[in-house]
């Protein structure tokens, strides 16, 4: 009701009875009110179109940002006209703002003919995803605010890619540690071989005569051997579940979001302690990066991680045994469940696969029932972060495989990563 009682309709319902009385009456003052009346609808029409004539808007924006970072967004406004532009509001749209700030308006009092000028406004970047920004559109209702006269001012789409908010991580069970940090394997000690000199040690019972340390030994008075490093595999391979049934809870507060904070968060870690990184999902399409270090992986994950959705009809065992074929023997492999009634028979095959291929799992347990709005955890649950609130599931994880970590919405992810 409220969208047809307007100004102009108001104005144009007067002016019909100003015209009907004045006829009726032949009353001279109501045929000039009702002629100062009728012009002013026209004008009202008429003026905001001139002055939103020959309006130029471009924008420009980083193309790239993370979840929660402020970006600046500028607009550049040319009135491409001979008439000055008067009382324009800018409208973009910012789909990766937070909601209430997706319309973002920029208001021009008074616009030269043949100028331009420069104008921005700040946004908060709401939630990760690959977002295309706009388009522009400007408006005018000049003079009195009668009639507004609405016009896209550029279709041009941008895109802006939000990365998920990364969290630090002191430490984290990927391999055992080695006097090598940066190299990317795994050193082990061991009497005798070919690979690089680790040191010496007393001669054990199996150990070969041939590496005998003499020098040492002259100087002890014992058998002292020499032991070198040998190098396993430390590839770290995140694999997301992506199925469409584990994501539970809504906007930034999903197990699929908490996932991905926490898969970049551990693949940032991982390649900044020298170690090789891959990341798996199986979701609508195929999300696989192939193993690599260096910063310019982790560009690629977080890339990834921008545009992975729970569109998958693949469950999270099947994941595992399909992703078995990608992972490097001796390496490490994060598993991250997003939902606490799978069935633990379901994840038997997949786990003997990992295990026939010394695969080391780090289990992350996502707590879906916190995200579905249920008042408090599981039964018997320990609300701290980090705690193993208790289900059968993961129960039988956590005794086999005892790094885990146990995640609840509204948990500080970088506590529960601490503990």
């Amino acid at each position: 009701m409220g969208r047809f009682i307007t100004k102009r309709t108001v104005l144009i319902l007067i002016a019909i009875v100003l015209f009907l009385v004045a006829w009726n009456r032949n009353i001279n003052l109501l045929y000039g009110m009702f002629a100062i009346l009728t012009s002013l609808i026209i004008l009202s029409h008429l003026l905001p179109r001139y002055a939103i004539k020959g309006l130029i808007v471009t924008r420009t924006l980083q193309p790239a940002a993370f979840e929660d970072d402020e970006i600046e967004v500028k607009l550049y406004v040319e009135k491409n006209a001979w008439t000055k532009g008067y009382m324009i509001e800018i409208t973009d749209s910012m789909p990766a703002a937070e909601p209430s700030f997706r319309k973002p308006m920029v208001f021009i009092a008074k616009l030269p003919a043949k100028k331009k000028r420069e104008f921005s406004f700040k946004t908060v970047c709401y939630k990760r995803g690959v977002y295309s920004v706009g388009p522009i559109s400007v408006s005018s209702a000049y003079p009195l605010g009668i009639v507004s006269v609405n016009k896209p001012a550029d279709n041009a789409r941008k895109t802006l890619t939000i990365y998920p908010k990364l969290f630090s991580i002191a430490s984290f069970p990927l391999m055992a540690g080695t006097t090598m940090p940066m190299s990317g394997t795994e050193a082990m000690a061991k009497s005798g071989g070919n690979e690089d000199f680790f040191g010496t040690r007393e001669y054990r019972q199996g150990d070969s005569l041939k590496f005998i340390h003499w020098p040492s030994t002259a100087r002890h008075g014992q058998l002292i051997v020499k032991e070198f490093e040998i190098r396993a595999s430390t590839e770290v391979t995140v694999l997301m579940d992506l199925h469409k049934d584990s994501c539970a809870g809504s906007g930034r507060e999903t197990t699929l979001e908490y996932a991905v904070k926490i898969a970049g968060s551990i693949a940032r870690f991982a390649i900044e302690k020298g170690h090789h990184v891959q990341f798996i999902g199986y979701g609508e399409k195929q999300h696989v990066v192939p193993s690599a270090r260096g910063i310019d992986q982790l560009a690629f994950i977080l890339d990834v991680l921008a545009k992975v959705q729970a569109d998958s009809t693949v469950p999270y065992h099947r994941a595992i045994t399909m992703s078995a074929g990608l992972l490097r023997d001796g390496g490490t492999v994060v598993l991250m469940f997003s939902r606490l009634d799978s069935n633990i028979k379901d994840y038997v095959y997949p786990m003997g696969l990992l295990r026939s291929k010394r695969i080391k799992p780090v289990c992350v347990f996502l707590n879906d029932k916190s995200f579905q709005g249920a008042v408090s955890a599981p039964e018997n649950d320990e609300k701290s972060p980090g705690t193993r609130f208790v289900h059968e599931f993961m129960k039988e994880f956590a005794s086999e495989y005892p790094s885990a970590y146990f995640v609840s919405k509204g948990d500080n992810l970088q506590d529960v990563f601490a503990v």
